[in-house]
């Protein structure tokens, strides 16, 4: 060892340290709880729920738009666990009530505003139930609300779907990473998929087994069911941000109700002089319009008419330009009445006020017209829409009235009962139903010259009980005979498909839906043939009652026997067949030239088992006769 002195102090070496690398710590993630159990199950069910509705739409099956609803508002009452409040409870006893109408109602467009219009009350309910709303009734901020719940909400969480789904057991999450790569893999696996499937099935059995799971060509039938899972999947997803949304009060301080109040006070900005230039010159024109026209539109009320007028002419002048100006005016009364500023208050009243009035004039009379209308020429659904909307509108000013002279009138809530009130009526009474008889007892009492029965197509299932009192009306019992059969024949589980006016039409049309003729034949020809088919129709209208052959392959000799059943044809393709109880039908005898060889027509009724006798030779062609 070295030795060193210095300044008389003896020293040694100290041997040098190894370097310490320093430690990197990495930041470690908060561990996440795992996804509790009855999320994760409320994810699948909503996605089943999703592809059912994809898979079996509401269009085909009417009664499984009410179905669908009650799964969706029981999932929703399972998820809050009973601490939805009263007012989220009785919104969505509102939304239920309007889904009912896929039971009450055969209705097509009523049935699909209903089902969006529960929809929206389902996401409000669902906004309140999570403690978001401010006001413990419906008040000034409804509007602000229904447009979070039903338009912002869904976007609020989305992760809360995949999160659930995702979720292992072990609270780990397995990531989006993976989904990602197992869609890959199965997006390379469709093309060897069905270039494999399309080769395997040369095999019968496997052919005949993949024919009873799709039902139309397969590469399109699998494209199909792909697209379905994937409207699934975003169906679940923003049904699942709606709920976890309104639990984790995502939406609490969007337009709350301090922005609501300060927006209030901004959207004031037009000077009263500026509406009133707006208001002045409008209101000019409908007292010089009401001078001008006053005894031709005032004849709507007395039901006398102006000479030279039929009554389809008087009405229709002028209903859908009245109609149009009551609505301006309406918006006009929006316009004016929001953002107008506050000073002078009496003359902004005054004016609303001379507005509404001309408006309520002009709606009686469009009204007046159209009731005219109706007791000449009957109800149609348009016409039922068009009053509906007249009657909404007319309340709706008068709604105005009051609260512009009523300061503790809620004029929100005021029109939403309103419309739910005048929109629940469409819904649950049965307007099909209800315009049909109508239509139907007007004629009996003579207060209708003609029916049109051309709409008791349009009615469907809801026109029959009606349209049965007309069967034997030498005028219009044909046409009546021939709807009743088609609605007839439908099957238990179709007419309950299409709820009680489903299952009404098929009880009240039973006795007039065809049944079944059964054609036998005796084979009384000089030779043998190959095959026997059999050609029905009415009135030039032909289908096929199938082909019959041996077998064994073996050609049909003199003195064999063979039937065909004539199933019922109500309708073909556009237009209603014309004849309810007669055919006709021929018969396709194929020799072994394999040439189609006709006989002649024979006439017959539907339920009716007729016996025949072919005769004749390829040589001199084949007829038919009845047998004695």
């Amino acid at each position: 060892m070295e030795e060193m002195q210095s300044n008389g102090i003896e020293q040694t070496a100290i041997p040098a340290q190894p370097a310490v690398e320093p430690v990197i710590v990495e930041p470690t993630r908060p561990i996440q709880p795992p996804v509790p159990l009855r999320d994760r199950v409320l994810a699948f069910a909503l996605l089943a729920l999703g592809y059912l509705v994809c898979r079996f739409q509401i269009s085909e099956y009417p009664l499984l738009g009410l179905i669908y609803g009650l799964v969706l508002y029981g999932l929703t009452l399972w998820h809050f666990r009973g601490r939805a409040g009263k007012k989220a409870l009785g919104i969505w006893a509102v939304g239920l009530l309007f889904l009912f109408s896929h039971l009450l109602t055969d209705n097509g467009p009523v049935r699909f505003f209903a089902r969006w219009f529960a929809v929206l009350l389902w996401g409000y309910g669902v906004y309140c139930a999570g403690g978001n709303s401010a006001e413990a009734r419906l008040g000034d901020l409804l509007a602000a609300e229904a447009f979070k719940a039903d338009f912002l909400m869904p976007f609020s969480r989305l992760g809360a779907f995949f999160t659930a789904v995702l979720d292992r057991s072990d609270g780990k999450r397995s990531g989006i990473k993976t989904v990602l790569l197992v869609l890959l893999g199965l997006g390379l696996a469709l093309i060897p998929l069905l270039i494999v499937v399309e080769l395997l099935q040369y095999d019968a059995a496997f052919t005949k087994l993949l024919d009873s799971i799709f039902s139309e060509d397969l590469p399109g039938e699998i494209c199909r069911r792909i697209l379905y899972f994937l409207l699934a999947v975003a169906m679940a997803t923003l049904i699942m941000s709606c709920l976890f949304g309104s639990r984790e009060h995502r939406m609490s301080r969007v337009l709350d109700r301090e922005a609501v109040a300060a927006f209030r006070i901004r959207r004031r900005f037009v000077p009263l002089v500026v509406s009133a230039a707006m208001l002045i010159p409008l209101l000019l024109v409908y007292g010089l319009f009401f001078f001008s026209q006053w005894p031709l539109y005032t004849s709507a009320f007395t039901g006398v008419l102006p000479r030279g007028y039929t009554y389809a002419d008087y009405a229709r002048e002028g209903f859908f330009q009245l109609c149009a100006v009551c609505a301006i005016n309406g918006v006009l009364y929006l316009l004016v009445s929001l953002f107008t500023r506050r000073q002078g208050e009496g003359v902004r009243r005054a004016l609303l006020t001379v507005l509404c009035l001309c408006s309520l004039i002009l709606a009686a009379t469009a009204f007046s017209k159209m009731v005219l209308y109706v007791q000449t020429y009957g109800l149609t659904p348009k016409r039922v829409y068009s009053s509906w909307a007249m009657i909404v509108l007319v309340a709706a000013f008068l709604l105005a009235l009051v609260g512009a002279y009523w300061r503790k009138f809620n004029i929100t809530r005021a029109l939403f009962g309103l419309f739910v009130c005048m929109f629940g009526l469409l819904c649950l009474c049965d307007t099909n139903a209800l315009i049909a008889d109508y239509n139907v007892r007007a004629y009996e009492e003579g207060r209708l010259d003609a029916v049109d029965t051309t709409v008791f197509w349009d009615l469907g299932d809801s026109a029959a009980p009606a349209a049965v009192r007309l069967a034997d009306d030498p005028r219009y019992g044909t046409e009546v005979k021939r709807f009743l059969s088609y609605h007839g024949e439908k099957t238990v589980f179709k007419a309950l498909c299409h709820g009680v006016p489903g299952l009404r039409a098929r009880s009240v049309c039973a006795p007039y839906w065809r049944k079944t003729a059964t054609v036998r034949v005796r084979i009384d020809t000089e030779e043998g043939f190959e095959a026997l088919g059999c050609w029905y129709g009415e009135k030039g209208y032909e289908h096929s009652a199938g082909t019959s052959v041996h077998a064994d392959g073996s050609p049909y000799a003199p003195g064999e026997r063979t039937f065909f059943e004539l199933e019922p044809v109500t309708w073909d393709g556009w237009a209603p067949i014309e004849n309810v109880e007669a055919l006709r039908f021929q018969l396709a005898v194929t020799d072994d030239v394999n040439s189609d060889r006709m006989t002649n027509w024979v006439d017959c009724c539907y339920g009716d088992t007729v016996e025949i006798v072919l005769t004749g030779s390829r040589a001199k062609g084949y007829t038919i006769a009845r047998a004695d």
